[in-house]
C-alpha cells in the first residue's frame, strides 16, 4: 500500500454542495443508526443499581461530607483507588449529587457512554480534515467507525457507572489530546486533556511520553512534519507531564490483587494478541478466544506494518501528514495498554483478557486501522475499503447484539436481585431495610418485584415430585423440576422445562428461603446456537435454565428452593416449591478483597 500525502488544506477544501452525488442526509442517518440502537438498548436495560466499585463513589460522597477542611476535601477527590486516581469519576459523581440531590448511577453510565460519541467525532474529523478526496464523502466513510464503536460488545462498561466513566472516557481524553498535537497548535488544550486522562485511569499516564515523542519529532524534523513545533512547546509539555505524573505518585501505594505468577511468555503473547483482537469474541463460531487471538495477530501485524511504512517515509525525507502522527500516537497508546494489561492480568487466566471491559481498545484500534487505510489507499480503491468496512462493522455490531444479549439481560437481573433485593430485604418479611448512608445518597431502582412482594414472601404452590406426574395446579408448577449439583463455589441449579418469557424482566427467578430470610437470584436461560436462532435475538432462548448460587451470597442455614415465574400480567406470577433444599454449613469468606 502506497502512503499518499494530500496537498489540500482546511481552507482550500471545496464547499459541500447539495448536488453532490452522495447526499449528507442518508449518510448522516447511516452514522446515527448504530448510535441510536446503542443508546436505545442501554435505556431499555440500564438500572440505577451500583455494581462493585460503584459503592466506592457513594462512599466518596460520604467521606467528603465528613471532611471539615478544604485540604481534606481535595484529598478525597485525589485519593488513590486501586492503581488509579479517579478524580474525573468523583467530580462527575459530586456534580450529579449536587445538581439532582441524589446519586444516579445511570447518569454516570450516560456520561461515560457519551464518550463514544466524542470518539466518533474525532474519527469523523480525521476523515474530514484529510483533503478534498474525502471531504464530500466523510460521513459515508465514518459509518463503519460508528458500527465498530457502538455495539453490545461493551455490555459491561455501558451498564456500569464507574466503568463507563473510567474505561470509555480515558480513551477519549488520550486520543483527543494526541489529535490536537497532530492536527493543531492547541498545546494548552492538549495538556489539559492529557491531565484529564491521567486523572481518569492509570493508563492515561502513557499520553505524556507518547505526546513527547510526537512533539520531539515535529521539532527536530520540521521539513518532514506538517507544522513546526517551537522549543517552548516541548518544555511546556515536558513540564506538564513531570508535574502531573509527579503529583500522581505522591503517596502512591502499590495495590494488592494482581497475581504474582504470570505464567510462560507464550501466555503473555497469547493474552496480548487476544486482548487486541477481542472484538472477535462476538463471532459465534469456533472458540471465542481463538477468534480473538487470530484477529489480534492480524491487527497487530497490520499496525506494525503501517508504522514501518511511516518510518520509511521519514527515511526518504517525505513529508508526514497529521494523520501519520495521529495514527502512530494512538496505536502506541492502544497497543501499549494491551501490553500492560496482558502483563499484569494474564495470571488471572487468558479468558479474562477478552472480557467486555477491555473491548473498547480492540474496537478503537480496528476503527483507527480502517480510517487510516481509507486515507492512504488509492482513490479508486477507497470505495471498496469503505464498503468492506461498512459490511464488516455492521456484521460485528449485529453479532454483538446476538452474542451478548444474554450477558446484558443477566447483568440487569443480577443487579436487581443480588445487588438490590438481597441487600434491601434481609428478613422473611417484605420490609425494606437500608443503611443511613445509602438512604442519604441513593434511591432504590424501580424493579419488577416491587408489586410482587406478597407473592415472593407468601406461600408457594407445591410442584410435582417428578416429571410426568398428573397435576391440576398452574401450568408453571409442572415445570419446576430442578437438579442441584454441589460445586466448589456453591450450588449449580439446572432446569429443562422453564420457558423463555421475554427479553427483559418476564422471566424465571429462584427464591431461596431459610428460617431467617429470603433471597432472590437470577437464572440464565438456555440458548440456541446462532444458526438455530437464524441470527435473530428474539429466537435466541429456549426452554430450561442454569444458574449458580454462590456460597458467598448466603448465610449458614438450610434454604428451601422455589421458582418465581414472572409473567408481567397482574395476578399471573406464580411461586412454586421445587421440593428441594440446599444447606450451607457456614458462611463462606469473600473470594476477593473488596475496595469499597
Amino acid at each position: 500500500m502506497r502512503l499518499i500525502t494530500s496537498t489540500h488544506t482546511a481552507q482550500s477544501r471545496p464547499a459541500l454542495a447539495p448536488t453532490r452525488r452522495f447526499g449528507w442526509l442518508p449518510a448522516g442517518l447511516l452514522v446515527l443508526l448504530p448510535v441510536l440502537v446503542f443508546f436505545g438498548v442501554w435505556q431499555y436495560y440500564a438500572v440505577n443499581v451500583p455494581k462493585w466499585d460503584d459503592h466506592a463513589l457513594r462512599g466518596f460522597l460520604h467521606n467528603l461530607s465528613l471532611e471539615s477542611t478544604f485540604s481534606g476535601k481535595i484529598y478525597q477527590f485525589f485519593q488513590q483507588h486501586n492503581e488509579h486516581r479517579i478524580v474525573f469519576d468523583r467530580v462527575v459523581t459530586y456534580l450529579d449529587y449536587r445538581v439532582f440531590g441524589t446519586l444516579s448511577y445511570t447518569h454516570l453510565m450516560l456520561v461515560g457512554n457519551l464518550s463514544l460519541v466524542g470518539l466518533l467525532i474525532l474519527f469523523g474529523q480525521m476523515l474530514r480534515r484529510s483533503g478534498s478526496a474525502l471531504w464530500d464523502q466523510s460521513l459515508w466513510y465514518a459509518a463503519p467507525v460508528a458500527f465498530l464503536l457502538f455495539n453490545l460488545s461493551h455490555w459491561e462498561n455501558m451498564f456500569w457507572g464507574m466503568a463507563a466513566l473510567q474505561n470509555f472516557t480515558v480513551v477519549l481524553w488520550v486520543l483527543w489530546s494526541l489529535y490536537l498535537l497532530a492536527y493543531t497548535n492547541r498545546l494548552y488544550a492538549a495538556i489539559l486533556l492529557a491531565t484529564l486522562a491521567t486523572l481518569t485511569s492509570g493508563n492515561g499516564l502513557t499520553v505524556w511520553p507518547i505526546g513527547l515523542v510526537l512533539l520531539l519529532h515535529q521539532h527536530f524534523f520540521p521539513k518532514t512534519s506538517p507544522r513546526p513545533v517551537p522549543r517552548k512547546s516541548l518544555w511546556l509539555w515536558l513540564l506538564g507531564g513531570v508535574v502531573v505524573m509527579g503529583l500522581y505518585f505522591v503517596g502512591y501505594q502499590k495495590p494488592d490483587g494482581n497475581p504474582p505468577a504470570r505464567g510462560p511468555v507464550t501466555d503473555f503473547l497469547k493474552g496480548f494478541l487476544a486482548f487486541t483482537g477481542s472484538v472477535a469474541e462476538a463471532i459465534p463460531f469456533r472458540s471465542a478466544f481463538q477468534n480473538s487471538l487470530l484477529l489480534g495477530a492480524v491487527m497487530t501485524l497490520l499496525t506494525v506494518g503501517l508504522l514501518v511504512l511511516i518510518a520509511l517515509k521519514q527515511l526518504r525525507r517525505e513529508r508526514l501528514t497529521a494523520a501519520d502522527y495521529f495514527f502512530a500516537g494512538s496505536s502506541a497508546f492502544l497497543l501499549g495498554t494491551a501490553i500492560v494489561v496482558a502483563w499484569s492480568r494474564v495470571g488471572f487466566g487468558l479468558d479474562l483478557l477478552i472480557t467486555s471491559r477491555y473491548k473498547l481498545y480492540s474496537c478503537t484500534l480496528l476503527a483507527l486501522l480502517y480510517a487510516y487505510v481509507c486515507l492512504n489507499v488509492n482513490r479508486s480503491v477507497r470505495p471498496f475499503v469503505g464498503l468492506a468496512g461498512l459490511l464488516g462493522g455492521a456484521a460485528l455490531a449485529w453479532l454483538s447484539y446476538l452474542s451478548f444479549l444474554d450477558e446484558t439481560i443477566g447483568l440487569r437481573h443480577w443487579l436487581l436481585t443480588n445487588q438490590q433485593f438481597n441487600w434491601t430485604y434481609t428478613t422473611n418479611r417484605p420490609v425494606a431495610r437500608v443503611d443511613s448512608v445509602t438512604a442519604r445518597y441513593t434511591k432504590p431502582a424501580p424493579a419488577f418485584y416491587d408489586t410482587l412482594l406478597p407473592t415472593i414472601f407468601g406461600p408457594a404452590w407445591i410442584g410435582p415430585a417428578r416429571p410426568g406426574l398428573a397435576w391440576t395446579g398452574p401450568a408453571e408448577t409442572t415445570k419446576s423440576i430442578v437438579t442441584i449439583t454441589k460445586t466448589a463455589t456453591g450450588f449449580q441449579i439446572d432446569n429443562e422445562s422453564a420457558e423463555p418469557l421475554s427479553l427483559r424482566d418476564k422471566a424465571t427467578f429462584i427464591v431461596a428461603r431459610s428460617a431467617q430470610r429470603t433471597h432472590l437470584f437470577p437464572v440464565r436461560q438456555q440458548q440456541h446456537t446462532a444458526w438455530q436462532a437464524r441470527f435473530w435475538p428474539g429466537w435466541l432462548f429456549k426452554n430450561g435454565f442454569r444458574t449458580t448460587i454462590f456460597a458467598t451470597d448466603l448465610d449458614a442455614g438450610t434454604y428451601q428452593l422455589l421458582l418465581l415465574t414472572v409473567s408481567g400480567e397482574p395476578g399471573k406470577t406464580v411461586l412454586v416449591d421445587t421440593r428441594q433444599t440446599i444447606t450451607l454449613a457456614k458462611k463462606a469468606d469473600p473470594t476477593f478483597k473488596q475496595n469499597w
